[in-house]
């Protein structure tokens, strides 16, 4: 009889561990396959209070890019948008990677004129980006409306023809897979009440299971960043807001490309199902609830509707939110802090999903030997210290 070989297998933590991760989420499951397969780290484990990729690891919208406007963030976001293009093989399973590409419809001339510059930044670092009219916009997406009728009509675009989807799902999936097979343990249910530090120094954490003694404990936890770097006495300029996407019932393969609008404020994919998920920006308080409103839900309905009349009859099947960890520039904080053997991945807002891989690769590195990567220098928390913000801007809902 053929012995099934078991995928992942969840456990109870031990007493002690070389690095505790905590938070279940990709960017955990990426570190920790990193470490334990790049730097041979053994003892690892990721500790996750309700089950692996809860948060906004399974509550996104799937589009991976790398067409950021910050210059000194390009090149991470290149790279780690090229990284999963070799996962599903490296992983051993399909993450079904889709680079479809994205389009940006442009609305105004002082959208154009940003546009320009943002693309000449992305362009000099080697992203692929080119500017479209909207007659070539219709070529790409028929059932686009380009004219007058939409109550803020397109009259350009932006195409970044690198970026494009993968399934969130089977990205948790396959870095749970590579964690278990190098050793990773993987811990759900253990949820961490505190942070132990002596003398400015990482000794553990404290759990609903008990202490666990650690030398080094990395927090990547997504929209309770806040919540837990207060444990250890970190105070981060971060807000969580809650973020909401509607999702319509399966219909015939009619748009190949993801499309999106800034002055708008959506965004929309078809899957391979034949959905269609849109989102659109953060509502505008904080708060650590999952909740949906009709409100949100028929702002969406409105927006695509400007665009695709043809939808009018599509039914919307579900809605789901995630929350948002968002700091003052827009920009997450990577890297270590004050407190020794203390690590950080957070505020990440709703960019995490697109940075993965190299969240994983440079955390990793960082981890392992104590040395900041030149990648994410620019990402380092002393920055707010010393007034170096980052220039990524994230516009407000009413814009």
């Amino acid at each position: 009889m053929t012995k099934i070989k078991k995928l992942w297998e969840f456990k109870e933590p031990e007493g002690s561990y070389d690095l505790v991760i905590i938070g279940g989420g990709l960017h955990g499951l990426a570190t920790a396959y990193y470490l334990a397969r790049y730097y041979k780290v053994k003892r690892i484990a990721i500790l996750e209070k309700r089950y692996i990729g809860y948060g906004g690891s399974g509550r996104n919208t799937e589009v991976v890019r790398s067409n950021k406007q910050a210059a000194a963030t390009l090149p991470f976001y290149k790279e780690s948008l090229a990284m999963w293009d070799g996962l599903s093989a490296e992983l051993d399973w399909n993450l079904m990677v889709n680079k479809k590409g994205l389009l940006r419809l442009i609305h105004s001339e002082r959208e154009i004129a940003n546009m320009r510059m943002q693309c000449n930044t992305q362009l000099r670092e080697g992203i692929e980006i080119n500017i479209l009219t909207p007659e070539e916009i219709k070529k790409m997406i028929p059932a686009l409306d380009i004219s007058d009728r939409p109550a803020l009509p397109v009259i350009g675009g932006s195409f970044h023809p690198e970026g494009g989807t993968l399934h969130h799902d089977a990205a948790v999936w396959g870095f749970t897979k590579g964690c278990y097979q190098y050793g990773v343990d993987l811990c759900i249910g253990i949820e961490v009440t505190g942070i132990n530090i002596e003398r400015g120094k990482i000794t553990g954490v404290k759990t609903n299971r008990g202490n666990i003694a650690a030398n080094k404990v990395h927090i990547a936890v997504g929209g309770y960043s806040s919540e837990l770097t207060r444990m250890a006495g970190i105070t981060l300029p971060v807000v969580t807001r809650p973020m909401q996407a509607i999702v319509t019932e399966p219909m015939k393969p009619f748009l190949d490309h993801y499309v999106s609008s800034t002055a708008m404020m959506f965004y929309t994919q078809q899957t391979l199902k034949g959905d269609l998920i849109i989102g659109g920006h953060m509502d505008p308080w904080q708060s650590w609830n999952f909740y949906t409103t009709w409100e949100e839900t028929s702002e969406r309905a409105y927006k695509i509707l400007q665009y695709f009349p043809d939808l009018a009859h599509v039914r919307v099947m579900r809605t789901w939110s995630g929350l948002c960890d968002m700091c003052v520039d827009s920009s997450p904080v990577m890297g270590g802090c004050d407190i020794d053997g203390l690590s950080l991945d957070v505020a990440w807002g709703y960019y995490g999903f697109k940075s993965v891989p190299g969240c994983g690769k440079y955390m990793a590195e960082y981890i392992a030997t104590g040395q900041m990567p030149e990648k994410i220098k620019v990402f380092a928390f002393d920055r707010f210290y010393q007034r170096q913000l980052i220039p990524e801007i994230i516009l407000p809902k009413n814009c």
